[in-house]
């Protein structure tokens, strides 16, 4: 991967050099005001700058001074500040009920993620937000100009581009949990016309999980962020951005903190609740392949803290991810070409205690077949077998999962937009994607002696190739009457070489498969002018999206599942109130959808299905509103409905494969609810200085980890309570900011995930960060 790196950054250095010396530059325009103003935001979700108020799509848009009030630093932060937006195993965006529910190395996210424009295929891996321009979190399928994987929505992150000014800041943060976290960047103008920009990003704390077994912490965080940007604009007609980031981690962090089971005779773990238990009968796993061998009910008692645990193996995550972003955009008279070119190479590898507990003195000692486990002079047995891949020999039952994988993907987009003067316009544009991933999971437990692992997932190759191509046209049907209509054509290739088994893979299936779909949407919007508002855009859109199906890893009964489709109705309303200082934005939608996938763990294989008919309902608010000027205040709520309409029966493997009836269910991770509330105070203390108090609290109701909604699946409802006090000088880029999250320290559980039927099916609880406080402090400089 660092060859890559580096022939890129040679090439790009190098290609930036020749246009600016070719031709005569010009000076660059400030654009750090809109940065600053959090009530005035442009974006760019129709593919071109607009501010978020005149947009006929459900946004929230957070520039660079929201994200930094609210203290939005990562994607657990965002959810607080979106409605009906939520985070699933602490990695999985849901939007409105619409979130990835599926396994497989060709399996897509159902939320589009971008970073300065550029799709990626899996997600995002490149650490925490820092130096941002503005992230925007557009809610209902994008069909049409962000096209497949974004039937729930897409979120595209903009980082801070360079300026024709030099500038930069040092921000320095120590928290308790111990941690430290530091953000910097500068801005160098380096030409008339050419400008450059370093950001970094650097964590280093410890975990939030205690392991009784031998005191340490576990689930800390090691990992660092540098990201490189370049503005070329050798005209006044001609932008070049170049973006060059690399993320590295080394953590000992796992991704569940805690495993939960309340014992069942039947099923290992009951169905019916979780508490803070283990089984006390054999894994199945056992009974086949280790029978009279391992004793029952040997686990050293589960803590019933969520924050402490008994583990044997040390967790650990490594990844490594380089991302190449370049933006061209030309301006031809009343036209604009934009192309815009992402290039990602990652890969990724960790260790965990796959059961998460500790069983000492765990075997019979004697003679079973040619099997000879010895006796260690006290009665227990003494057993050798493989734990991650390396002999143990051990009195101990212990367990471990190993997994990683890579991911490489190349993306070209073009565009061509209009500016005309008149009452029609468009845009025109064509997209290439081809991305190439593997990966692996083995699960070792004493069941696989020296054979291999006892179940082994493994991936070779993943591979997407998509191809696509889309327009949308804008009609001004009268002064405050527009009409917006688009259609894209997606074709996705797809094809896989997956096998799964026990101990060693079975022969790898290979499938190669096409799916393509019509997408598109309208748009009606309306701005009337209305005594009670400053400005108001009421708008009634019909917008369709699509997921492409793909392939169940390892399981050869059931090679391919089909594609979703989610056609969406919405009405919606942005006004501006009280001469700007209030904003309230509405937004009642209806979805039909179509062949939801959905996925579980069937022993060793993967199965993903489709379920014919669901449909989601909901309502959001967004308000902001400024009584006086010194008080800001910030609402949002998200209400929601999201059921599966049809007659059918699924397989649960954790209640012994049994079929059960569906309808009625609520689809997986949509809570009924969600809320946030935030107040801001700015005192004057003179000499540009300011002190501002703010308060944020979010709340959400609870929510079915899995379409059964057994109760074992249960996530209860939670809140969180944050405070900071800042301390800013608003002329030099000063500022000292106390805070506190969680404020109430509580033990959020965020999503239950069940484990393969082979083990029990317990489940790994997923949390939020405890209470966290700290200073931090930023100085900038010019």
């Amino acid at each position: 991967m660092s060859k890559i790196k580096f022939q890129l950054m040679g090439a790009s250095a190098v290609a930036i050099a020749s246009v600016a010396f070719a031709a005569p530059a010009f000076a660059q325009a400030e654009n750090n005001d809109s940065a600053n103003d959090r009530d005035t935001i442009v974006v760019t979700a129709q593919k071109k700058a607009e501010n978020v108020q005149d947009v006929p799509i459900a946004i929230t848009a957070l520039n660079a001074a929201a994200l930094e009030a609210a203290r939005v630093e990562d994607s657990k932060d965002l959810q607080f500040n979106a409605p009906n937006v939520t985070l699933s195993a602490n990695r999985n965006i849901t939007i409105r009920g619409v979130g990835s529910a599926s396994y497989g190395g060709t399996g897509d996210t159902n939320i589009g993620v971008l970073v300065n424009g550029v799709f990626l295929q899996s997600g995002s891996s490149f650490g925490e937000f820092f130096d941002m321009e503005r992230i925007e979190v557009l809610r209902g399928p994008q069909g049409t100009l962000f096209g497949r994987n974004t039937t729930g929505g897409a979120i595209n992150f903009v980082t801070r581009r360079p300026t024709d000014r030099f500038e930069g800041y040092l921000e320095v943060q120590g928290e308790n949990p111990r941690g430290i976290r530091t953000n910097a960047a500068i801005n160098i103008p380096l030409a008339n016309g050419l400008s450059q920009r370093f950001a970094a990003n650097y964590i280093n704390r410890d975990g939030y999980t205690k392991n009784l077994l031998d005191g340490s912490m576990v689930d800390g965080r090691n990992q660092f962020t540098l990201r490189s940007s370049t503005r070329l604009q050798p005209s006044s007609s001609t932008t070049v951005d170049l973006t060059l980031t690399y993320f590295k981690e080394d953590s000992d962090r796992q991704n569940a903190a805690k495993s939960l089971c309340t014992p069942d005779s039947a099923f290992g773990c009951s169905p019916n609740s979780v508490s803070a238990a283990f089984p006390t009968t054999n894994f199945t796993i056992d009974s086949i392949f280790l029978g009279g061998r391992v004793r029952p009910n040997t686990f050293s008692a589960n803590p019933t803290s969520l924050r402490e645990v008994v583990i044997d193996v040390k967790p650990f995550q490594k990844a490594e991810d380089f991302l190449a972003t370049l933006e061209i955009n030309q301006e031809l008279g009343g036209l604009t070409l934009t192309a815009v070119t992402g290039l990602r190479d990652g890969n990724n590898s960790s260790e965990r205690d796959f059961d998460q507990g500790y069983r000492p003195n765990a075997f019979n000692p004697g003679t079973f077949g040619t099997h000879v486990i010895p006796d260690a002079g006290n009665g227990n047995g003494v057993m050798t077998y493989l734990l991650s891949g390396r002999p143990v020999t051990t009195t101990e039952y212990r367990t471990s999962q190993t997994g990683g994988g890579t991911q490489k993907q190349f993306s070209q987009e073009l565009r061509l937009a209009s500016r005309l003067d008149g009452s029609f316009n468009f845009i025109l544009g064509g997209f290439y994607l081809n991305s190439r991933g593997s990966g692996y999971v083995d699960t070792w437990t004493p069941a696989n002696r020296l054979s291999g692992a006892v179940s082994k997932f493994s991936t070779r190759l993943g591979q997407v190739e998509s191809y696509a191509v889309f327009g949308e046209a804008y009609v001004d049907l009268a002064e405050n009457l527009k009409l917006t209509g688009g259609l894209r054509y997606t074709h996705d290739k797809k094809h896989i070489e997956t096998a799964s088994g026990l101990f060693a893979l079975s022969p790898y299936f290979i499938g190669d498969a096409d799916f393509d779909k019509l997408t598109g949407r309208a748009v009606i919007n309306w701005k009337p002018t209305v005594s009670f508002t400053q400005d108001t855009n009421i708008y009634l859109s019909f917008s369709r999206g699509f997921k492409s199906g793909g392939f169940n890893p390892g399981n050869n009964t059931i090679p391919v599942f089909e594609s979703e489709v989610i056609d969406a109705y919405e009405l919606g309303a942005k006004n501006t109130f009280m001469d700007g200082k209030g904003r309230l934005n509405l937004a009642l939608f209806n979805y039909e959808y179509s062949n939801l996938i959905v996925g579980n763990l069937v022993g060793t294989a993967v199965a993903n299905t489709n379920i014919p008919k669901s449909r989601v309902r909901g309502l959001e608010a967004e308000l902001v509103y400024t009584p006086i000027e010194p008080l800001r205040l910030e609402a949002n709520l998200g209400l929601l409905n999201a059921t599966v309409r049809s007659d059918f029966r699924s397989s649960d493997p954790s209640r012994g494969k049994a079929l059960f009836q569906l309808q009625g269910n609520q689809l997986p991770n949509a809570p009924r609810r969600t809320l946030k509330l935030a107040a801001e105070y700015t005192v004057d203390a003179g000499e540009d200085w300011a002190v501002r108090p703010r308060i944020d609290f979010y709340s959400q109701s609870g929510f079915h980890s899995r379409e059964f909604n057994v109760p074992a699946d249960r996530v209860g409802s939670w809140s969180q309570l944050d405070a900071s006090v800042q301390f800013a000088n608003s002329k030099k880029d000063w500022s000292v900011t106390a805070f506190v999250k969680n404020l109430a320290n509580k033990d959020s559980i965020t999503w239950l995930e069940v484990n393969s039927e082979l083990v029990g099916s317990f489940r790994s609880a997923f949390l939020l960060d405890p209470r966290t406080f700290g200073i931090s402090l930023r100085v900038g400089f010019e």
